[in-house]
């Protein structure tokens, strides 16, 4: 009996303890959190770590500003770093020369392929004209370097002040790759003057010389705005080779004018031996076009090096004979290559020379012999090389030619074939001879006489327009000015 008491008062006990909890947790109190019960105490089981408190909520701290923007890392590792960018003005006048100057490097060693473009220019150094925009802008220049495999990086140029203003004396250098070529360029300078209106002090330019510096470290001093230079010698240990033209233009006073332009020239003996593993002959061909003898014999002058610093060795020659009017691919033959060079080692430096011929009477179907060289140097490598001899076009005939109808054109075309002693002239011989004055003669007869026919031409009487209409169509000056014409409003006819 005292058992099963015990027993019902421990049930009714639990029984009251239930119901306290589950009237606890339906009653809508307002209980502080601090007034929460304490947790129940840990059930036996394995000992757990003890934790330590939550840390007391802390304050927000203070929005701090933005951090400076970092120039962000090329996604290709291989791409150019930029290294510096230089102007040489912080001021300029429309129009008016601004050296930039760029230096780079790459991550992975491969700098001698690096070539650049500075404001649609190529080259690491590049005279800039600007000129300031109609919104008033100041001009927004970039620079961009290209690595191996064309990996390119994009910077600015630094900004620098385009005022409105003029240089009172300009000089703008014109290169013109020669033709037959792949590195003899002609140079002309042309001066501009622009003198402050209204200053009675001005005195024209009167050039007197041109001192030439050609950046390789050859110079040349003329009394003629215009030099031809080559840079076929020039070394080719890098993808590109980059040269900054300068010319100072002297007057009378001894002042200086300064123009400069860049020129960036492909080295094809580096592309070929760093992409190819080939060592690759230059030609160099006198002269430059082909000319036949009174014996119907072309005779071609052929100079023939390499970059290499030790010899190479010519081991296999053919000739490829292409015909004026094929039918079939073009026929090959094996040649000896000491025949027809003179020898088979070719020195590093100047190379060799010989003479290389085509027969057009003993073969009247063929319009040029191509030679095409196989051999290796010092180290092994491979060595190729190919050169040309020509048929020249047939001379001018009037039954073979167009006739020339302007007339200041065929006097200087008679004039240069006497001046040349030949019997026919090319552009580039009527270019060589302007540039040279020449036809200043010439020139100066004709614009008389274009002159004195523009004065001796009829002209109509001027008529008389009579009195201005009246109304909204009269014209400027009239009694009444027109009234400014305004659009109609919207949805009137």
């Amino acid at each position: 009996m005292s058992v099963s008491r015990r027993r019902k008062a421990g049930i009714a006990a639990l029984g009251a303890c239930v119901l306290v909890a589950l009237i606890a947790w339906l009653w809508p109190g307002d209980t502080p959190p601090e007034a929460a019960l304490p947790p129940p105490p840990a059930l036996p089981g394995p000992k757990q770590a003890e934790t330590s408190p939550p840390p007391a909520p802390q304050p927000a701290p203070p929005p701090e500003a933005a951090p400076a923007k970092v120039a962000e890392i090329p996604v290709d590792p291989a791409a150019p770093v930029v290294d510096e960018v230089t102007v040489e003005k912080t001021e300029v006048c429309e129009g008016e020369e601004n050296l930039v100057t760029v230096r780079a490097h790459t991550p992975d060693g491969t700098d001698p392929f690096l070539h650049y473009v500075i404001g649609g220019r190529q080259g690491p150094r590049v005279p800039v004209r600007s000129w300031i925009a109609d919104d008033g802008e100041s001009p927004k220049l970039q620079v961009q370097v290209f690595g191996k495999d064309n990996v390119v990086t994009t910077v600015d140029v630094p900004a620098f002040t385009v005022k409105s203003c003029k240089p009172e004396r300009m000089a703008l250098i014109i290169s013109n790759l020669r033709a037959n070529t792949w590195g003899e360029f002609d140079f002309e300078v042309k001066l501009t003057e622009n003198p402050a209106p209204g200053n009675a002090s001005f005195v024209p330019f009167q050039p007197r010389s041109y001192e030439w510096s050609f950046g390789d470290g050859e110079t040349a001093t003329t009394d003629r705005p215009f030099v031809t230079h080559s840079f076929e010698n020039r070394k080719q240990d890098a993808l590109f080779s980059n040269m900054l033209v300068e010319v100072k233009v002297r007057g009378n006073a001894d002042e200086p004018v300064l123009g400069r332009t860049s020129i960036q020239m492909l080295n094809p003996a580096f592309e070929d031996l760093a992409t190819k593993g080939v060592v690759t002959l230059l030609v160099q061909l006198t002269p430059r076009f082909p000319e036949m003898g009174s014996d119907g014999v072309v005779r071609q002058r052929v100079r023939l090096f390499h970059m290499r610093d030790k010899p190479v060795f010519i081991h296999n020659a053919q000739v490829f004979k292409h015909l004026r009017n094929p039918t079939a691919p073009s026929p090959q033959q094996v040649e000896d290559p000491s025949a027809l060079l003179g020898t088979t080692i070719i020195p590093p430096g100047r190379g060799i020379e010989f003479e290389a011929k085509l027969d057009t009477n003993k073969e009247p179907d063929v319009f040029s012999l191509e030679h095409s060289l196989e051999g290796k140097d010092s180290e092994g490598l491979p060595v190729r090389g190919t050169f040309s001899v020509l048929r020249p076009p047939s001379r001018p005939t009037k039954e073979n030619s167009n006739p020339v109808m302007d007339p200041m054109l065929k006097a200087k075309i008679i004039s240069a074939r006497k001046i040349l002693n030949r019997p026919y002239v090319t552009d580039e011989d009527l270019w060589a001879l302007e540039r040279q004055g020449k036809f200043a003669d010439i020139n100066a007869r004709f614009q008389n006489e274009q002159g004195a026919a523009r004065r001796d031409e009829p002209r109509e009487p001027t008529k008389d327009p009579g009195p201005p209409p009246e109304g909204p169509t009269a014209t400027p000056g009239a009694k009444d000015e027109p009234r400014p014409h305004t659009p109609p409003k919207p949805g009137s006819r």
